[in-house]
C-alpha cells in the first residue's frame, strides 16, 4: 500500500519532486523561472493552499505548504507538476516523463523548532551542494525574495490550448501574450511564526540565512573546497544529470522524539485501520468506512472537516 499522504489537516508538509534520472530539467533562467512560478501561481489560484516557502534546483524542487485536506494537496499537486511536465518539456524540446516518481509529501510538526530546521534545509539549497557562496545567490526559483525582503514573485500562466485552438482559425494572425495571464504567489507566514510581526520573523530568516553561509564558509575552509559560482553553475553540462541518492524518506518530521513518535503512531493507526477496511471492502462490505485523510475506492477522499479554521488564515 502506498503511504498515507495527508493523514494530519491543517498540518504543515515538506513537497519534494525530482525529475527522471535526476536530469537538470530546471536549469535556472529567465523564461524557465516565469514558467514555474506561473504554474504553481495558477495552481495555488485554483485550489487555495497556503505556501510558506519553496526552492527550485536544477534536477528537484521542494515545497513547504499547509493544507486543509488530502484531496486538496492531491490536486494542487497535480496541477503542478502536470503543468509543470508540459510546459517545461516544450521549454526544453522534449517529449516523455518529466518526473523521476510521485511526489514525496512528508508532514512536518508545528513546533517551531521544527518548522524552522525545514525552513532552513530548504534555504541551504545551492550553497550545501558548493554550486554557489551565499543563500541569496542562487539564480533559480525560490522564495527567498519574499522571505528576505517582502518582494512579490510574480510569474506567466500561458493557456496552450487556447492558443492552439486560436492557431487553427483561418485568417488567424498571433499577438505577442495574447494568451498570457500574469499570476503573483500569495505567499504565507510559517504556521509557527503567525503571531509574529513581518518584522520579527523576517529577522529570524535573515538569521536562518547568516548562519547557512557561515557554515559553508567555515566547512569549505577546513575541507580545501570552493564553491562553483554561479557563472560555472549554469554553464556545466547537465544534459545527463546527476546520480538520485536513494536514502529512506522519514514518515514525518518532527525535533522532539516524543512529538515524532506520537506522529508516527498516529500515521500507523490510520494505515491499520485502512489496511483492515480495505480488506473488508473487497471481502464485499461497500458501505465500510474508512479513515478520515484517506482515498476511499471508488469513493473519493474521505474528508469531514470545515474550512473555518483554514481561513482564519
Amino acid at each position: 500500500m502506498r503511504a498515507l499522504r495527508c493523514p494530519f489537516p491543517l498540518y504543515c508538509f515538506e513537497i519534494t519532486t525530482r525529475t527522471i534520472n535526476g536530469e537538470f530539467l530546471m536549469r535556472p533562467g529567465r523564461e524557465m523561472a516565469v514558467v514555474i512560478v506561473g504554474v504553481l501561481a495558477r495552481a495555488q489560484a485554483m485550489t487555495g493552499v497556503l505556501i510558506h516557502g519553496f526552492q527550485f534546483m536544477s534536477n528537484h524542487f521542494h515545497l513547504l505548504i499547509t493544507v486543509r485536506s488530502p484531496e486538496q494537496m492531491s490536486r494542487f499537486m497535480r496541477l503542478v507538476n502536470g503543468n509543470l511536465s508540459k510546459k517545461l518539456n516544450h521549454l526544453n524540446g522534449r517529449r516523455g516523463t518529466m518526473w523521476h516518481r510521485r511526489y514525496q509529501a512528508i508532514g512536518v510538526a508545528p513546533d517551531e523548532e521544527t518548522q524552522t530546521s525545514r525552513l532552513r534545509y530548504i534555504m541551504a539549497h545551492g550553497v550545501k551542494e558548493d554550486l554557489v557562496e551565499k543563500v541569496g545567490d542562487w539564480p533559480g526559483v525560490s522564495s527567498l525574495p519574499w522571505l528576505l525582503h517582502d518582494e512579490p514573485i510574480v510569474g506567466v500562466w500561458t493557456d496552450f490550448t487556447a492558443r492552439y485552438n486560436a492557431s487553427r482559425r483561418k485568417g488567424y494572425v498571433p499577438i505577442a501574450g495574447e494568451f498570457d495571464t500574469e499570476y503573483e504567489l500569495r505567499m504565507t507566514v510559517m504556521p509557527c511564526w503567525r503571531d509574529r510581526s513581518g518584522a520579527e520573523w523576517r529577522s529570524t530568516v535573515r538569521g536562518l540565512a547568516t548562519e547557512i553561509d557561515d557554515t559553508a564558509a567555515k566547512r569549505r575552509l577546513e575541507t580545501g573546497t570552493s564553491f562553483l559560482g554561479i557563472d560555472r553553475a549554469l554553464a556545466a553540462d547537465g544534459s545527463a544529470g546527476r546520480a538520485l541518492k536513494r536514502r529512506p524518506a522519514p514518515a514525518v518530521h518532527a525535533v522532539c522524539p516524543v512529538v515524532r513518535g506520537r506522529l508516527k503512531a498516529g500515521l500507523r493507526a490510520i494505515a491499520d485501520a485502512y489496511a483492515e477496511a480495505s480488506a473488508r471492502f473487497r471481502a464485499g462490505e461497500w458501505d465500510v468506512e474508512f479513515p478520515e485523510g484517506t482515498f476511499r475506492p471508488l469513493g473519493g477522499f474521505v474528508v469531514s472537516m470545515d474550512d473555518e479554521e483554514f481561513a482564519m488564515w
